[in-house]
């Protein structure tokens, strides 16, 4: 089944996007901010830590949701080998650019904010491919690339995978309350194995957060699934946003309250562990249905203003972090409010990162193509 173009989706990606700039701007603001981050303003809240907490719980594994949502159509479309290298262009060389090239400057804020005195390309020698390495926000399309190679490798070899026949289903509450508690399980071994469900880590090749890789699988897998049961197409899941909203808040508020309010020293115990999961998991999951609900009821449309966002999303997430963080860094002598100069990067990041991606990537001969 190859869905039907549904604008709500389209929209609620840009959102999501939209969330992921909310996310990389608050850090610098938040109380108990990880000593690394890029930019850290000397003004801090606890505001910033409770948004941070919550935003970056679905935001990442919506966005695997919807990769794999629209996955198995474009594969019975063009087939294995074309769609492979469909992506290769499309997410494969922006994820090598973008970790050779702008991950090191990137990641060379850490030292400028904090006047390290290295040079930029002593740090790119250096630093970054030891204590220093990661890949900014392209990690992501590594690990997507690399759930793209399976499914594509699954559809090659797979004659069971290929020949799936694609109906329409609503999906009952135990296959729903079952995903949730199989992520939870396989994201707990990982926490009980010593990995916090904030932790990162990298074999160069992939940079990931242990304790939830087994959600990017889950999430992608699970985006197949919908599609080719027809969530979200008529007489198939349609989830009622009243509902799906009351679960997503009241799971993350109690998420939040986990992180916030435990007694010290209960996020190393088993009870701690499970309760924090299990939350982090259901409020994760609640939110994809909330968000698919939310979306269709009020940003289904095909205007200009949404249609220029939905094409740019991608260029918006792959260029925000070249302008988010010096501009976070160029308002930290000033004396203003932090919540003034958190609204004024993440605007400022979102519409220019808008614009030059309007302007360059989706318009210049050979970045057309990838973006």
């Amino acid at each position: 089944m190859q869905p039907e173009r549904q604008y709500a989706l389209d929209n609620l990606r840009v959102l999501v996007i939209f969330l992921v700039v909310v996310l990389h701007a608050a850090i610098s603001y938040m109380a108990f901010a990880p000593a690394w981050w890029y930019v850290l303003d000397p003004g801090r809240s606890l505001f910033f830590t409770g948004v941070v907490l919550v935003v970056d719980v679905p935001i990442m594994l919506i966005m695997f949701f919807l990769a794999g949502y629209f996955t198995f159509g474009s594969l019975a479309k063009r087939g294995a080998g074309r769609f492979l290298r469909d992506k290769l262009v499309r997410i494969g060389l922006p994820w090598v650019l973008g970790t050779l090239l702008l991950a090191p400057p990137t990641a060379y804020m850490i030292y400028y904010s904090r006047r390290v005195p290295m040079g930029l390309g002593t740090f790119w020698a250096t630093d970054f491919w030891g204590k220093a390495y990661q890949q900014s926000v392209y990690w992501y399309l590594g690990v997507l690339l690399a759930l793209f190679a399976l499914a594509a490798l699954a559809y090659l070899l797979a004659p069971a995978f290929r020949n799936w026949q694609a109906r329409t289903q609503r999906p009952g509450w135990a296959l729903l309350a079952g995903f949730v508690l199989v992520m939870t399980a396989a994201s707990l071994a990982l926490v009980r194995a010593g990995h916090s469900l904030d932790q990162w880590s990298h074999c160069y090749l992939f940079v990931y957060q242990p304790a939830r890789t087994p959600l990017y699988l889950g999430y992608f897998a699970l985006g197949v699934y919908a599609s080719q049961r027809g969530w979200f197409l008529d007489g198939g899941f349609a989830p009622r946003l009243g509902p799906w909203l009351a679960c997503c808040v009241l799971s993350g508020a109690a998420y939040l309250g986990s992180r916030l309010f435990l007694p010290p020293g209960s996020d190393g115990t088993l009870a701690g562990q499970v309760l924090v999961t299990f939350l982090f998991n259901l409020f994760c999951f609640a939110s994809l249905p909330a968000g698919v609900a939310a979306a269709r009821a009020v940003l289904d449309r095909d205007t200009p203003l949404w249609r220029s966002q939905a094409r740019n999303s991608y260029g918006v997430y792959y260029l925000h972090p070249l302008i988010l963080y010096p501009l976070a860094l160029a308002l930290v002598p000033l004396q203003l409010s932090i919540y003034g100069k958190f609204l004024a990067i993440t605007l400022l990041a979102y519409l220019l990162s808008w614009a030059v991606s309007a302007a360059l990537l989706t318009r210049a001969p050979g970045l057309r193509r990838m973006f």
